[in-house]
């Protein structure tokens, strides 16, 4: 009868990882011979062998340790990717970007880390990444506090990138790291201009919680349009989700009946803008036109379908990603990079009734 500890593990315990000298023991052939068969990469190695050892690998449930593999090798394959929020379809279009890019471009592994808009968990995955040993993190922003513990995450990217790991940024974080991203400010000038071209002359501006840089050049691009050409707007900060943003609506319409457009600055209060303004009984974009900021995954959200500032989303998702691996791979590249913003338009947004 086996005892645990004879090569079976006792009943609840977790089994041992079988290591390349399992296998090599198990088929009775040296540790070189069974990593030449298992690496498949052509070394010469007799048939009978190479049976040995891939059925012994089999028996074993043995896979290759490939953070080891790529560690002595001096160029890690693990990219982190720390994201706001994985419920918002903001982050799902960055993710899915990312990661189909890793897929079929470098290779490379991405960990997608959701920090759930706590900058406290964005620290900490920063760092837990960090001891993984990553190639490259990829910090993609949203809605959160980057104000509080800008210096202890500025001082920790420091830390990270005198240590090899290559750090870029999704969003304008206040830190000196490679940024790709629209312009935000002309995100918000164009969403002004949008309105302004339909006839509309008082607005509404819907925002989350003003705790980012991106946040506010979105704000100071979309109310220099209105100031330049002499219109009213009125901002209104709101939390997320529909359950504050319905309230924030109902209250700016009690205030300021007369608003005819609605400018949701982030793709949060994007998706429930067109609601919130229904809710209120009026109709999108008859009586109330409403313009967004986000990605192609707002026009599958909302009816009728958004007009929106495209924040290119995927296009910097992947650059991002090809820098990590070109900076890992040993070239030089430019850290400047920034895509021009364009308007989407859908059926959200109408002229204005005379």
């Amino acid at each position: 009868m086996t005892k645990p500890g004879d090569g079976e593990p006792e009943k609840g315990r977790r089994r041992k990882s079988p290591t390349l000298v399992d296998v090599a023991n198990a088929a009775g052939v040296s540790v070189s011979t069974a990593g030449r068969v298992l690496q498949n990469q052509g070394w010469p190695v007799e048939e009978a062998l190479k049976i040995r050892v891939l059925e012994a690998a089999n028996r074993l449930a043995y896979v290759p340790n490939v953070m080891a593999r790529t560690l002595r090798a001096g160029a890690p394959g693990l990219v982190g990717l720390v994201t706001g929020n994985m419920l918002d379809p903001y982050f799902g279009e960055i993710g899915e970007a990312v990661t189909r890019h890793a897929e079929t471009g470098s290779k490379m592994l991405v960990m997608v880390c959701n920090m759930q808009r706590n900058p406290r968990l964005e620290l900490d995955y920063c760092r837990r990444l960090w001891e993984h040993r990553v190639a490259g993190l990829i910090l993609s922003g949203g809605g959160f506090d980057q104000f509080t513990h800008r210096d202890e995450l500025a001082a920790l990217i420091e830390s990270m990138e005198r240590s090899g790991v290559v750090v870029t940024a999704l969003t304008p974080r206040g830190i000196d790291i490679p940024t790709f991203c629209v312009d935000n400010e002309r995100v918000g000038d164009l969403a002004a201009a949008e309105m302004l071209a339909n006839g509309h002359r008082k607005f509404g501006i819907l925002v989350g919680p003003i705790q980012s840089p991106v946040l506010k050049q979105r704000i100071s691009g979309i109310t220099r349009r209105f100031e330049e050409a002499g219109v009213q707007h009125h901002l209104v900060e709101t939390g997320f989700g529909q359950k504050f943003i319905v309230p924030a609506i109902e209250r700016m319409f009690a205030e300021h009946p007369d608003i005819t457009g609605v400018i949701a600055a982030s793709g949060t209060t994007s998706i429930n803008a067109v609601h919130a303004v229904s809710m209120t009984g009026r109709s999108v974009p008859d009586e109330v036109s409403v313009i967004g900021m986000g990605g192609g995954a707002l026009a599958q959200w909302t009816t009728p379908r958004l007009t929106r500032v495209d924040l290119a989303l995927e296009t910097c998702g992947r650059a991002a990603l090809d820098y990590i691996a070109a900076r890992v791979a040993g070239s030089i590249l430019p850290a400047d990079f920034t895509v021009a913003p364009e308007v989407v338009r859908g059926e959200s947004v109408a002229p204005a009734r005379p």
